[in-house]
């Protein structure tokens, strides 16, 4: 039998695990970087740094609810997979270290096919110094499944909250709002459509393999001036109404300063729908949505802070709205309209695969 002709079954739960090992690299079994014991035994044994808290989370995708393998290749879904966690623990101001992969495996699938997914999960791992110490394998009778445990440290004094928004909170977020969606409206059989080679890159690029806002996150902290902070995973609408209902307040945002790319523009006019549908409701931009404290001087302090991450990361800071003191989110439209915005966003038992 060809080594590529090699399905999960031929070779067994742990002769699979060697091999996704040797993926990932020395690191894996435990060389410093706070991994005391890595893979090989029943648990791994980790340090963390002094007067750090631990942060861990989880994220699960199932195939046919969360991906797809016919546009999604086995690399950029492990590099996804591990993305999604990574904003997670950037939400909250923290440092990714180890990651617990699990996997459940349908046994007729490739051997190559799960080694290009730790390929992909070992590339984002790398760039950002997260060790995989272990996780599980397995069998799945239908769909693939890939959940990630992700685990952290922030400085006691440095960990961001949904809870901490306050009144008269200026109301920020990174990066641009719609790309993912855009993106995976090109992929769901929008693909015909005649866009230029680097916007379909960009869209295809922010949906596929999304960028986690660690560094820019470390960056926002440090500058002493975050009070509430969230990843933008299921639609800014919803993860602005966790922020304000988490804090008890309300907030106001306005329609014409949500940064939308021209790339994103352009799919959605070339499909007939409101870029401003996506950046609301599409999800899976993983941007930071954050809050810091309003007053005078205000417009200057964004100002230094937006200047500042750019030029460390590159990332952009748009001014989108404020806190109000009472419930509720109101969206304000460019002729001056003020209306309610739902919560809306993606929902996990509704919503069908991404």
């Amino acid at each position: 039998m060809k080594v590529n002709d090699l399905r999960v079954k031929d070779i067994g739960e742990f002769s699979l695990i060697e091999r996704l090992v040797e993926v990932l690299g020395p690191t894996a079994r435990g060389a410093g970087q706070g991994v005391i014991r890595g893979i090989g035994d029943d648990a791994a044994i980790l340090q963390n740094s002094p007067g750090t808290r631990i942060l861990a989370s989880c994220d699960m995708l199932l195939e046919g609810r969360h991906f797809d393998l016919s546009y999604s290749s086995p690399r950029q879904l492990g590099w996804k997979a591990l993305a999604v966690n990574l904003s997670d623990i950037a939400a909250m101001g923290g440092r990714p270290r180890w990651a617990l992969v699990n996997l459940g495996l349908r046994p007729e699938l490739k051997v190559s096919l799960v080694e290009e997914i730790y390929a992909g999960i070992a590339e984002l791992a790398e760039e950002h110094g997260v060790i995989v110490v272990g996780g599980d394998t397995c069998s799945s009778p239908g769909q693939l499944i890939i959940d990630i445990c992700i685990l952290g440290e922030a400085s006691r004094s440095g960990i961001a909250y949904r809870s901490g928004a306050m009144e008269n909170d200026m109301i920020l977020v990174t990066g641009n709002l719609g790309k993912s969606a855009a993106g995976l409206a090109y992929l769901r059989g929008k693909m015909q459509l005649q866009l230029e080679p680097d916007d379909r890159e960009e869209l295809l690029g922010a949906h596929l393999r999304p960028v986690p806002r660690v560094k820019e996150a470390s960056l926002l902290i440090r500058s002493g001036m975050v009070n509430a902070m969230n990843d933008i995973s299921d639609g800014l609408a919803s993860e602005l109404h966790e922020i304000v209902q988490a804090s008890g307040c309300g907030a106001r945002i306005w329609a014409e300063r949500l940064p939308l790319s021209p790339s994103t523009i352009k799919m959605a006019n070339s499909i007939g729908v409101n870029p401003l549908e996506w950046a609301l409701y599409g999800g899976e931009d993983y941007e930071l949505l954050l809050t810091i404290p309003g007053s005078k001087g205000s417009p200057l302090r964004v100002r230094r802070l937006s200047n500042s991450l750019k030029r460390a990361t590159g990332t952009s800071l748009s001014l989108i709205g404020r806190i109000l003191p009472f419930p509720g989110v109101e969206l304000v439209y460019p002729d001056g309209r003020v209306e309610p915005l739902a919560q809306g966003g993606y929902n996990h038992f509704k919503n069908s695969a991404t």
